[in-house]
């Protein structure tokens, strides 16, 4: 069984290792925590890397990266999707170089990490991930952060996409519909079982008049449209190997090319 492993996540997590120290010059022995050396940062990375695979129960490996010029397709879709990130940690590009000339790496221009997770997804693999966009995927998943392991199935995917439509990502920079909190969210998918019940529930919740502080806002058809493709990670029917993506939610037909229009 293959680890697919969430190369972005597990990078940033080593490069965010601390060292604890003591202060010799405090009485009662207290220590501090320190910024850890590049030393230590790739010795937590490799720790976590044997951990990942060994509790995903898989005997390989194939790290999934975001491409290096960081163009994402998504950004081309939504211009400011990812905007309001911060800078990465100290060791975080030599973690990354590290990576790359260690381990067995898989990356597509203008797919994120995520998504090269999902389109190699299938029954001899295992997603190894903390990130609940992975949800969405059908297929085999370890979650490092809740140390758990299970089975997504299609339809909790698709439930998952829609929930993630509704909900937005604010990490990511983008609101999915305006002033719907997570009940508001179950609520409306609890109403139907599929996919196809799902897209005119989500779409009504969407046109809905808003209230409170969005009261003057409107959402249209095409709200959900681009929502929907930024909350969708990609899965392997989604894409050919020439960057294609086609797939479809309701009448809405997705069609474009990841690579000519990543940003």
């Amino acid at each position: 069984m293959l680890a697919l492993i969430d190369g972005d996540e597990i990078i940033f997590k080593a490069a965010c290792a601390t060292t604890v120290e003591e202060d010799w010059d405090d009485p009662f022995g207290a220590s501090q925590k320190v910024a850890a050396s590049f030393a230590d940062c790739r010795r937590a990375l490799r720790t976590m890397m044997d951990s990942w695979v060994e509790a995903a129960g898989c005997d390989d490996l194939l790290v999934c990266l975001s491409p290096p010029d960081r163009k994402l397709f998504r950004r081309g879709l939504f211009p400011t999707y990812k905007a309001g990130r911060g800078s990465k940690p100290e060791h975080y590009s030599a973690l990354e170089a590290y990576v790359r000339e260690t381990y067995e790496i898989e990356e597509r221009p203008g797919l994120e990490a995520d998504d090269v997770l999902g389109i190699l997804s299938g029954d001899t693999a295992v997603i190894c991930s903390s990130d609940k966009d992975m949800k969405t995927i059908p297929g085999r998943l370890y979650n490092p952060g809740k140390k758990t392991l299970g089975v997504i199935s299609e339809s909790r995917a698709d439930w998952q996409w829609m929930y993630q439509t509704l909900m937005g990502d604010s990490t990511d920079g983008f609101s999915g519909c305006l002033g719907c909190g997570p009940k508001g969210a179950e609520d409306t998918l609890e109403r139907g079982s599929t996919l196809r019940d799902w897209y005119p529930l989500v779409l009504d919740t969407y046109m809905r008049p808003k209230k409170g502080k969005f009261r003057e806002v409107t959402q249209t058809a095409d709200d959900l449209r681009v929502q929907a493709a930024l909350a969708r990670i990609l899965r392997p029917q989604d894409i050919d190997d020439y960057g294609h993506v086609r797939y479809s939610l309701g009448p809405i037909k997705y069609d474009f090319n990841a690579i000519e229009i990543a940003a």
